[in-house]
């Protein structure tokens, strides 16, 4: 299920928010490659999670005057309660044509002051009451996370309340703001990884709005002003569209008594710009770019045609890609071309489940004296996959891994909430927690062939490299 990053509860720099970005932009998904550069097996053979059932059962909570829905579970072994919440449809994609831009934007400067605190007031009221808010805009989604004390509920409440709907946007810190964005404009023309990815998207998805750049236009952001942020609120914050995961200690009396207070002022409806679709044809040509650029490495992008997450055909091919190249250092592209052939530092693939597009993507770097072979050899794995399918022993720890594994997913309330809040917007129901490794198990490995034989052909695939050739 996992498919989205999060921050953790300080404030980041918006530099840094955003070169991050185009990181993860280029394929290079840090996340997911570091996670597996050292040996998951053994931190799940002694974890105490390991042997562990997830036996709490979400409620759905309404609160009683606006009818504003959030999933909740209440955990009081620690004061802590951590609020996940989106509004959906309100991403970067969405920006009006002459406003790309205006959703980071609005993310980067809502925490830049409120009510009558400016913006050192606000975060050092933050800090001192160790509350942690912060506010993201995706593709598809505006997203935003609250975290607090129990002790100090009350105030993050209204702290919250305060940014949503009365932000300061302070002509000094908007212009700060641009300044940092600007720099990230430079950032990427000279960073591999940004031109990667920039390109990808834009080779993928030619006009349609995911294939922007997610920074926007500097000719549009230099001209916003705080009323377009207003009305960038007004217009994409909504009860219609807001999406609300909560857990920690709040009983669900209190949790409807609070979702009134903090959103019960929002608009009905929002009124947000349309985002059809994806149609990528990928059997056009050409089919595999190349980009000269100076640079140490040869980075490579690539991707097939995917499967929403509520489509039948996704636990199969979720363990299939697994197994592929999903399970670092022993998926068969690793083991094929990174331990056995010694060709790349990395090589792995992934499920990417945007809302308009569902992609399975994937990447590598080598040098440029490797490049050809690991092309040769990605290709060779990615056919035979298809063709071929996978073992039984292949299955059989896949499905270990992944049952395992799914346990250590609830080791902090903050990714509790981040769940209750994917499973109402992935539609999943109330019951997922305890149904989702059942769905893993209920896989055959007929099931899993088929979508092998069905995904994975090069000649459906489309990749974009960076280096020197």
């Amino acid at each position: 299920m996992a498919r989205r990053r999060y921050r953790s509860s300080s404030i980041k720099p918006f530099l840094f928010k955003i070169t991050l970005l185009f990181c993860v932009l280029a394929g290079g998904w840090l996340f997911y490659r570091n996670i597996f550069t050292f040996n998951p097996q053994r931190i799940l053979d002694t974890s105490i999670l390991k042997e562990k059932t997830f036996g709490a059962k979400p409620i759905e909570v309404i609160s009683p005057r606006h009818k504003i829905k959030a999933y909740l579970i209440e955990d009081n072994t620690n004061p802590i309660i951590s609020f996940s919440l989106l509004f959906k449809n309100a991403g970067w994609a969405s920006d009006d044509a002459n406003k790309q831009g205006l959703a980071n934007i609005t993310a980067a400067m809502l925490t830049e002051g409120a009510g009558n605190l400016d913006s050192q007031a606000f975060k050092e009221t933050l800090e001192n009451l160790a509350i942690g808010i912060n506010f993201d805009a995706s593709a598809d989604d505006f997203t935003a996370s609250m975290i607090t004390t129990s002790e100090n509920q009350q105030k993050a409440y209204k702290l919250f309340t305060d940014i949503i709907t009365k932000p300061l946007f302070a002509s000094k810190d908007m212009q700060r703001i641009k300044d940092q964005v600007q720099k990230s404009f430079i950032i990427q023309k000279e960073h591999p990884n940004s031109v990667l990815g920039l390109y990808f998207s834009e080779y993928l998805y030619k006009n349609h709005p995911y294939g922007r750049n997610p920074l926007g236009k500097w000719e549009n952001i230099n001209k916003l002003t705080a009323n377009d942020l207003r009305n960038f609120i007004s217009t994409h914050f909504a009860k219609n569209n807001l999406i609300i995961g909560v857990a920690g200690d709040i009983s669900a009396e209190k949790l409807g008594t609070v979702l009134d207070y903090m959103f019960g002022s929002l608009p009905s409806n929002s009124s947000i710009n349309f985002v059809r679709k994806t149609n990528i044809d990928f059997t056009h040509s050409p089919k595999n770019i190349t980009l000269p650029q100076a640079s140490g490495q040869n980075i490579s992008a690539f991707a097939s045609q995917g499967v929403a997450r509520n489509h039948p055909d996704f636990y199969p091919l979720y363990i299939a890609n697994y197994i592929l190249g999903g399970a670092g250092l022993n998926s068969r592209l690793s083991l094929a071309i990174r331990e056995k052939e010694g060709l790349t530092y990395s090589i792995y693939s992934f499920l990417s489940l945007a809302d308009k597009s569902s992609l399975i993507r994937g990447g590598f770097s080598c040098t440029k004296e490797n490049f050809n072979k690991v092309v040769s050899l990605l290709q060779k794995e990615w056919n035979n996959f298809g063709q071929n399918g996978v073992t039984k022993q292949e299955v059989e720890d896949a499905k270990k891994y992944l049952l395992s594994s799914y346990n250590l997913r609830f080791a902090s309330i903050k990714n509790l909430s981040e769940i209750l809040l994917y499973m109402q917007k992935d539609n999943l129901g109330l019951d997922f927690l305890q149904k989702r490794n059942e769905n893993i198990k209920q896989v055959s490995i007929k099931d899993i062939n088929r979508v092998a034989h069905k995904y994975f052909n090069t000649d459906k695939m489309l990749s974009v490299s960076v280096g020197q050739f």
